[in-house]
């Protein structure tokens, strides 16, 4: 995102901040409590995420030729590697033998050899060494292998397809926004880890907390409320996905400064929402990651929340110091947001009230739901 437009919508939240207000939507938006408790939803939800890209990891995370990592996504075991020439490869990390995962983890590696019987596969997948290869006559070596998935970096990210024979075409996904999220760089920052939430709460639940500041006043009252405003967001719509800039409580201090002095990374927070389960925070030295699963049944999902950062890790102290930024904001999180919504969902779950009610200051909600619903029409 290049300075002109950053300082534009720096002007936006400055006014919304100004005059105690946020972007609204243009009516109110109600949906209906079985969309987070109705096993029929919960088939259908994760059939269009099935057929959807999903943005895996950031580049980062295969820094060089050679390098691997493993991934879960909705209860399957993902290999990605980078072979020789660059190429981002992805697999099912399933053994042709007896279903093993062949690999765990993240590293480097030529060769991946299967815990269970040794059955060895290189970095492109090929099936190279079988033990015993007598007991097994119909088994090609060099021509079987592991299941490959459609994969690509794309925008500083790791994308695949779940269904091997899918074209994925990531710029056509993600249109207008694909420039901007490559411009952060943020899937090039140096990678802080994984934590993993397994909750309670149906997904879009999960996806829903991100999706609007209103509740920062009273959830987060001694956490993100001390940092940035409560209801008051700028919004804007890119398809299926979305941005969110939320303001920091410093931005009124803008007031009296010229524009060309601001420094509007030090006054916002962006959001963004990209369809259909993904959520990213861009800040000064952060670029989290927020990769939402259904679970096995509707009332669970598994958040996999990853962070990166442009900061010079080779310095322990700042080392140190990242890690810490990354546990704050996954312990608020696990602490405040998906506490609070566990009792929403048994709420949901008793049939108490039939409806729930998006306002029109929460059009990030509103228009994640509306893209999910179009989504769905078209399965």
């Amino acid at each position: 995102m290049d300075r002109d437009q950053l300082i534009d919508l720096t002007r936006r939240a400055l006014k919304l901040a100004r005059d105690n207000t946020t972007d609204l939507a243009e009516k109110q938006h109600t949906v209906d409590a079985r969309e987070y408790t109705s096993r029929e939803r919960h088939e259908r939800d994760r059939a269009m995420l099935m057929s959807s890209p999903q943005l895996v990891g950031y580049a980062s995370e295969l820094p060089g030729p050679g390098s691997y990592c493993t991934k879960t996504v909705m209860g399957r075991s993902i290999l990605l590697t980078r072979t020789t020439d660059g190429t981002v490869k992805a697999f099912d990390n399933v053994c042709l033998h007896r279903q093993s995962q062949v690999v765990t983890g993240c590293g480097t590696a030529k060769r991946f050899t299967c815990p269970y019987h040794s059955w060895t596969y290189d970095n492109t997948g090929r099936l190279v060494g079988v033990p015993g290869r007598e007991g097994f006559p119909d088994v090609t070596l060099k021509s079987d292998g592991l299941t490959e998935l459609p994969a690509t970096e794309f925008a500083g990210f790791l994308w695949i397809a779940l269904n091997p024979g899918t074209h994925l075409d990531v710029a056509a996904h993600l249109g207008d926004l694909a420039d901007e999220l490559d411009s952060w760089g943020i899937g090039r920052w140096s990678p802080l880890g994984e934590k993993v939430l397994d909750s309670p709460i149906n997904w879009k639940l999960a996806v829903d907390t991100f999706a609007e500041n209103y509740h920062f006043a009273t959830v987060h009252r001694q956490t993100f409320a001390t940092i940035a405003r409560s209801n008051c967001t700028v919004f804007d719509s890119y398809g299926p996905h979305h941005r969110l800039i939320f303001p920091l409580n410093a931005i009124l201090g803008l007031e009296d400064v010229p524009e060309d002095k601001w420094d509007p990374f030090q006054n916002m927070v962006v959001i963004y929402a990209l369809f259909p389960n993904i959520v990213i925070s861009v800040t000064i030295a952060n670029g989290e990651l927020f990769r939402v699963y259904p679970g096995t049944e509707p009332g669970r999902s598994i958040t996999v929340h990853q962070n990166s950062t442009p900061l010079d890790l080779s310095d322990e102290s700042v080392a140190a110091g990242a890690q810490a930024v990354f546990e704050y904001a996954h312990a608020t999180v696990r602490d405040e947001d998906y506490r609070l919504v566990e009792a929403l969902q048994a709420n949901l779950e008793s049939g108490a009230r039939e409806k729930l009610v998006f306002g029109r200051n929460e059009p990030g909600l509103q228009h994640r739901h509306m893209a999910w619903e179009e989504a769905l029409s078209r399965l």
